[in-house]
């Protein structure tokens, strides 16, 4: 069990990354939407190279789609996300928004409950009010930024956004005939909807498309070579494994909060540390608040 729970505050902490590459893209004049794309097409390559085509047939067309349906809209939306939690990093304190954005992990907690029959446990509940007081503090919290208020709502956004790409994720985990499809296809149809959302963004955005001059930059390369290069081997040889052995023991319900638990301490110590972010009394205490229910409400 210690391997697996470290395999997870691994991949967690790997996390980071991505916060960490879309607050500082736009300062290298790097657009997020050329990271999504560049990343989708070596992703989807990666991807359609380690499928067992064979087995993959066995498994009803139906269910097939669905799930990749699900998968598809799930990146499409994460890729709008990304962008928006890119520009308000721009505008407000790093770590507080992605403490905000992450606690969206609420989400599939609800559909569990509403739709699926999960038992609300009072300590669920406990974690959820946690969570849903520190967004209530992210917001009411004065900024120290210097920047005014513009990251806002585009951060609150962006956090009920990612609560639809967690329940788009999720979902197919509900139905025994989804789970039979391999990580690989998922990763495939999430990156098949951000490629194409990515596409549509840098073709049809005003002032004209920044992907050729972004092409020449090294940076570009640097970041989608470090989110790809840990995401997929993480993915592959840490994450899943690490889940399906908790799942094993009963605890199933543990892994993304341990995950997600690493990702904010990661990235709260990045945010301070690196880019000495000063936050306020009650950012921390929202910060606290979030780290605190995220466990509790999957207990």
């Amino acid at each position: 069990m210690i391997p697996s729970i470290a395999s997870l505050v691994l991949v967690g902490l790997g996390w980071t990354l991505t916060g960490a590459v879309m607050g500082a893209a736009p300062k290298r004049k790097i657009d997020p939407g050329a990271i999504q794309l560049l990343g989708a097409v070596f992703s989807s390559l990666v991807c359609l190279s380690l499928l067992d085509w064979t087995a993959l047939g066995a498994i009803p067309a139906q269910v097939r789609l669905l799930t990749f349906l699900s998968f598809f809209f799930c990146g499409a939306l994460n890729c709008v996300m990304l962008y928006l939690m890119a520009y308000a990093m721009q505008k407000g304190p790093n770590g507080i928004i992605w403490a905000v954005i992450q606690s969206a992990m609420i989400f599939p907690f609800l559909l569990g409950v509403a739709v699926f029959g999960e038992s609300p446990k009072p300590v669920r509940i406990a974690g959820l009010c946690a969570i849903l007081f520190s967004l209530i503090l992210s917001g009411a919290g004065r900024d120290n930024t210097g920047k005014g208020k513009e990251w806002k709502i585009p951060a609150f956004t962006a956090f009920l956004l990612t609560g639809l790409v967690h329940i788009l994720a999720t979902l197919p985990s509900f139905f025994e005939s989804s789970r039979a499809l391999p990580p690989p296809f998922r990763i495939l149809a999430t990156g098949a909807g951000v490629l194409i959302t990515s596409a549509g963004i840098l073709l049809f955005r005003r002032g004209g498309s920044p992907l050729k001059a972004n092409l020449r930059s090294k940076y570009l390369w640097i970041y989608t070579g470090l989110l790809q290069g840990f995401g997929l081997i993480s993915a592959c040889l840490l994450q899943y494994p690490a889940m399906d052995a908790l799942a094993r023991h009963g605890i199933g319900g543990a892994s993304y909060p341990i995950m997600i638990a690493s990702c904010l301490v990661g990235f709260s110590l990045f945010s301070l540390l690196y880019l000495k972010e000063r936050l306020t009394f009650l950012q921390y205490a929202a910060l606290g608040c979030c780290v605190a229910g995220i466990p509790l409400i999957c207990l």
